[in-house]
C-alpha cells in the first residue's frame, strides 16, 4: 500500500492573497485506505486496489504469482509510529537547515504580486504604489545583507510511503516484468507507480540578484507608461523563482532508526535486538529493490554486511558497541550523500 502525507507552505499562498505565507498539513492516509477498500478502482495506482481489481489482461499464471495477502498487509502501530517519528525528524532538520527569509523580502514579494494583479486589471496607480514599496523593501534587505543570494520563501514536504516489505516489492517487480513481456505496458506501468518510498523536500527560493532588479525595471517601464512591458517584466521575475527538490529514501532512514533502537537495548535483550536488526536488513534490501542505491551500491552493501555482522556478534560474545558506532556513522554519511546528490534546481513556472 502507499500513503501520502503533505506538509506545505506554498508560494500559492502569496499568489492567491496578499497575506503572509501560511502552513498547512493534511493526512490523506485514512481516506485513501477507505477508498481502496470500498472501491479499488477509485484509487489510481494504489497497491491495495491493484490487488483487489481483477484485471482481465492478467492470465492465471500471473494471478498465481501475485500474493494477494501481501497487498493486504497493514503497517503495524509500531511501524506507523516509527514513520511519523522519522518524518518529523527529517522535516525538523530540513527546516532548521533553511535560512529564514527576512521579513522585508517576504513583504516585498507580496507587493510585487499586488502590482501584478493591479496591472492585469489595468489599475496603474495601485500597481505603481506597490512596486515602489517592493523596491524600498528589497533595498532595505540588501542593505542589511548585501550577500543575499537564494532566499527560501516557501517549503513543501511530501512523503510517499510504501508500507510493504522487500518481498512485496519483489512480487510487484516480477509481475510487472511479466506484463512487459506480454507487451501490456500500461498495466505494468500502473503496477510500478506505487513503488515510491521517499521524502521529497521542495523549497522555493527568490534570487535576490535578479528579482529586485526586475522589480525596479517594471517600475521604470510603468513610469514611462509602458504597462504591458511592466506586466511582462514582473511575470518573468516570478519565473525566476528557483525550486529545489531533495529526495531522501525512507527505507534508508528507517533502517538507521531501527539500528539505533537496537543499539539502545540491554545486552540481555537479544531477541528484540535481532528482530529490529532483521527489519533494518529488510529495509535496506527494499531500498536496493526500489532503485535508491544506483550511485551508492558499495555503501548499501557495506551497511547490509554490517547489520549481518552485528546479528552474528549478538548471538556470540555480544561485544557490539564498536560495531554500532561504526554503522551509525556510515548511515549518517550515506544519508548526507543522498540529500546532496538527489537535488535538482529549476525555474518555477508561473
Amino acid at each position: 500500500m502507499k500513503r501520502k502525507v503533505m506538509i506545505s507552505t506554498l508560494l500559492a499562498g502569496i499568489l492567491l492573497s496578499t497575506s503572509a505565507l501560511s502552513a498547512s498539513m493534511s493526512d490523506t492516509v485514512a481516506s485513501k485506505e477507505a477508498k481502496a477498500l470500498n472501491n479499488p478502482n477509485s484509487v489510481k495506482g494504489h497497491a491495495m486496489s491493484q490487488a483487489k481489481v481483477k484485471d482481465t489482461r492478467l492470465n492465471d499464471a500471473l494471478q498465481a504469482k501475485m500474493d494477494m495477502g501481501n497487498f493486504k498487509t497493514q503497517a503495524s502501530r509500531d511501524d506507523a509510529k516509527r514513520l511519523k517519528s522519522i518524518v518529523s525528524k527529517a522535516t525538523t532538520q530540513h527546516i532548521i537547515a533553511l535560512k529564514k527569509a527576512p521579513q522585508e523580502i517576504m513583504e516585498g514579494l507580496q507587493q510585487t504580486v499586488v502590482a501584478l494583479r493591479a496591472l492585469h486589471q489595468s489599475q496603474t496607480k495601485p500597481a505603481k504604489e506597490a512596486l515602489e514599496k517592493a523596491t524600498k523593501l528589497f533595498d532595505k534587505a540588501l542593505k542589511k545583507d548585501p550577500q543575499l543570494a537564494l532566499v527560501p520563501i516557501a517549503d513543501e514536504i511530501q512523503v510517499n510511503d510504501f508500507t510493504g516489505d522487500a518481498k512485496l516489492v519483489k512480487h510487484i517487480i516480477a509481475s510487472a516484468e511479466s506484463l512487459l513481456k506480454a507487451h501490456d505496458t500500461q498495466a505494468a506501468r500502473s503496477m510500478l507507480l506505487p513503488l515510491q518510498d521517499e521524502i521529497d523536500m521542495k523549497t522555493e527560493f527568490i534570487p535576490m540578484n535578479e528579482y529586485p532588479l526586475a522589480t525596479k525595471e517594471a517600475l521604470k517601464m510603468l513610469n514611462k507608461g509602458n504597462t504591458k512591458m511592466a506586466f511582462t517584466t514582473l511575470a518573468v521575475a516570478l519565473n525566476s523563482i528557483v525550486t529545489q527538490i531533495v529526495i531522501v529514501p525512507i527505507p534508508l532512514i528507517t533502517a538507521e532508526d531501527l539500528v539505533v533502537e537496537a543499539s539502545k537495548l540491554d545486552k540481555s535483550n537479544k531477541k528484540d535486538a535481532l528482530k529490529l536488526l532483521s527489519s533494518a536488513d529488510d529495509e535496506l534490501e527494499k531500498a536496493v529493490l526500489l532503485g535508491y542505491t544506483k550511485q551508492h551500491t558499495a555503501e548499501y552493501k557495506s551497511l547490509q554486511n554490517q547489520v549481518k555482522k552485528i546479528k552474528t556478534e549478538i548471538q556470540g560474545k555480544n561485544s557490539v558497541v564498536k560495531f554500532y558506532d561504526h554503522i551509525k556513522n556510515d548511515f549518517k554519511s550515506l544519508i548526507s550523500k543522498h540529500e546532496k546528490e538527489h537535488t535538482t534546481k529549476k525555474p518555477t513556472k508561473a
